[in-house]
């Protein structure tokens, strides 16, 4: 699905900035810090607004940035918050994440995506997906990929949706969660074209969240210190959801870094 609806577009920007997303945004942001080195190039695969990449480009200054989205309702305001936020270090490319003709082979120190992926229509999309993400990166194929697992039970995806209050996102989310593609799908496509240089992890039990990572160096005192008052500044709800996902993930064997 492509996010053409301005209104829609807005929603979910707003939901990134003050609604259901923060929490999750923060500790993503975290492990994605704990990938970049000081002039590494970044690409955000379906960047969105940008809200998530606007806050990791101002925590990684020495680094490079790059958004890759296909809709010019997202792209629009993403420029508007880059604007906003004065980020110097980011370039917004419009283009299918499955076929980046503009950037060349072997260019890309890091591929980072979150929640973007399970818009791909069918298995032989997200295949070229990994496909065109191995072509980017060096040879040292850092990843970080956050994106919605299959799921059978409505049940559980009803609860999952239980603190969304804007009908937008819900219905959104909702229909992500039944798009998305299975634990098993990611599995078998990150051993092809990633190999021993990322891991699969998801949440216990049903695998709703599934992270593909490389590992992970120490963060700066300086990047601990700023995360660390951006949660606190969180209000419950978002911090709670921060703190969730944190302990479901860790209980898969994805290490904290904060």
């Amino acid at each position: 699905m492509l996010m053409e609806d301005r209104l829609g577009a807005a929603a979910y920007d707003f939901e990134g900035k003050e609604g259901v997303l923060p929490g999750v945004y923060y500790y993503q942001i975290i492990q994605m810090c704990g990938l970049i080195k000081a002039g590494d190039t970044v690409m955000d695969l379906g960047c969105g607004p940008c809200n998530l990449l606007c806050i990791l480009a101002q925590l990684n200054p020495e680094s490079q940035f790059i958004g890759v989205d296909l809709s010019d309702e997202m792209l629009d305001i993403a420029r508007k918050n880059i604007k906003e936020k004065r980020i110097s270090n980011i370039t917004l490319i419009k283009n299918d994440i499955t076929d980046i003709k503009s950037v060349a082979s072997g260019s890309i120190d890091i591929a980072i995506s979150s929640m973007a992926i399970h818009h791909l229509p069918d298995i032989d999309s997200l295949r070229t997906l990994f496909k065109e993400i191995e072509r980017i990166l060096t040879p040292e194929k850092r990843v970080y990929l956050y994106d919605f697992g299959k799921t059978k039970r409505t049940e559980t995806i009803d609860f999952f949706l239980s603190t969304v209050t804007n009908d937008f996102v819900r219905e959104d989310y909702r229909n992500s969660l039944k798009a998305a593609f299975s634990l098993n799908d990611f599995r078998t496509l990150t051993q092809q074209y990633l190999g021993k240089k990322a891991q699969v992890f998801s949440t216990r039990i049903v695998p709703i969240i599934v992270v593909i990572k490389s590992r992970s160096h120490e963060l700066t005192d300086e990047q601990k210190w700023r995360l660390r008052t951006m949660i606190e500044a969180l209000n419950a709800q978002q911090r709670n959801d921060f703190n969730m996902l944190k302990l479901f993930l860790r209980m898969s064997g994805m290490r904290s870094l904060l």
